[in-house]
């Protein structure tokens, strides 16, 4: 041991705790975000709309760069490696949430996307005690790819068609024993198509399609514009004359209440001696309604609210069904009735509405209780987020046994699935 003139032994060389802190902390911070922002995002399943392949308290990792990441402080992504697919288990933002700023572009303004903080948005009127800085994080879901743009889609109840071929069911996917369903659950859910799944470029009449259908496109339309206002619009033209007063008599209510138009626009409601619920409403109220699907406004009586969060393809197999059955009463020649269709973005109105961007259609492998494209429609590519890769993690909880009490806690080893922990999700 070496020492120095006056016997006495040097001083050890300190540390900078610049070089230090940068070093154990500075440096795996940033890869961890790094990672977070373009390489993976965690997903925990919430509902049985994937069961058997994917249960509930399951916790997985899926992969972002394979379809582009997105990039800080911009609305702009990475390129993708590839493109999905038909087979793929695709994490999305759901498309219907009706939460999300952009909806209403007038009153909130994007500012970025952050790493760990979501969206932020500046609120221009915010209400009583509200903050003008927002964050908003993303309502994911979880759903299989069945087809997309391009491709032709029939599901009938047991089978799905893609392209004239059955698509059998994944390995661990299944249907319940069939019970009894509203008709217009029925009919989106058992007996859909066949239709062509939209592609980029694709013009698409509106007069000409259903508004079972017409509902699907006005949800993509809203997908492929955000920040931009996007309405829609419905009315009635007798010998090409439009009729502001023409009424689509006796609605059926569903039996579920969120798919039903607020009782706001009704021109009267009423219960049959049998017990079925019915309404009457103005077609210019039908299409105030619609056009307000997603964006938030001013109901009577019950303050800033969406319209109808849930109205789906589904109304529009109701009203179709409906119009044309008064249609055929009203008048003899049921060629001078026509129900018109519209979308307006940023305030110009058209007939024909042009898809912009590529377009899936995604089911869950629970087929007989997921919320997927049969209900809320078709996904716009601008939506999918990762590509679901592997279970990291997976704990039973349905009954609620386990909480944040920590009294709770010594269930939780016997409660943990060891068994699906490190299954990759390709089935």
């Amino acid at each position: 041991m070496s020492e120095t003139r006056n016997g006495k032994r040097p001083d050890s060389p300190k540390r900078s705790w610049h070089k230090t802190f940068l070093r154990e902390v500075g440096i795996p911070v940033v890869l961890a975000l790094v990672v977070i922002q373009f390489v993976i995002q965690a997903f925990r399943i919430p509902s049985g709309s994937m069961e058997r392949s994917l249960l509930v308290g399951d916790f997985l990792l899926g992969l972002k760069f394979i379809y582009g990441s997105p990039l800080p402080f911009s609305d702009k992504h990475l390129p993708a490696l590839s493109e999905p697919v038909p087979g793929d288990v695709v994490i999305f933002h759901y498309p219907m949430d009706p939460e999300a700023p952009y909806r209403d572009p007038q009153r909130f303004q994007f500012l970025a996307h952050t790493l760990l903080f979501g969206d932020l948005f500046w609120d221009r009127t915010p209400e009583s005690g509200q903050k003008s800085l927002v964050r908003y994080e993303s309502r994911d879901f979880i759903k299989r790819c069945i087809a997309v743009s391009g491709d032709t889609l029939e599901v009938r109840r047991g089978s799905v068609r893609r392209n004239g071929q059955d698509v059998p069911l994944p390995p661990n996917g299944h249907y319940d024993t069939p019970g009894p369903v509203p008709p217009d659950v029925a009919t989106v859910r058992d007996s859909l198509g066949p239709l062509r799944i939209p592609a980029p470029g694709d013009r698409i009449a509106l007069d000409e399609i259903s508004l079972e259908e017409f509902i699907r496109v006005y949800s993509l339309a809203l997908q492929e514009n955000p920040g931009v206002a996007v309405r829609c619009s419905l009315w009635v033209e007798r010998d090409g004359v439009p009729d502001p007063e023409a009424m689509i008599r006796q609605v059926p209510q569903s039996w579920y209440e969120e798919f039903n138009i607020p009782p706001a626009f009704a021109e009267s409601l009423y219960v049959l001696p049998q017990g079925y619920r019915m309404a009457d409403y103005k077609v210019s109220e039908v299409s105030r309604a619609f056009s307000m699907l997603m964006y938030p406004f001013e109901m009577p009586g019950r303050g800033r609210v969406v319209a109808h969060g849930s109205l789906m393809p589904r109304a529009g197999v109701l009203l179709q069904d409906v119009f044309e059955f008064w249609n055929r009463t009203d008048t003899l020649d049921t060629a001078r009735v026509r129900l018109r269709r519209a979308i307006s973005v940023d305030g110009v109105l058209d007939t024909v509405y042009q898809v912009r961007e590529p377009v899936l259609f995604m089911m869950g492998d629970n087929r007989d209780h997921s919320s997927d494209s049969r209900f809320w429609g078709y996904l716009s590519r601008l939506n999918v987020k990762a590509r679901a890769l592997i279970i990291y993690f997976s704990i039973e909880n349905e009954d609620g046994l386990l909480s944040l009490a920590p009294w709770t806690w010594w269930r939780a080893p016997s409660r943990i699935r060891w068994t699906r922990i490190g299954r990759l999700v390709h089935d």
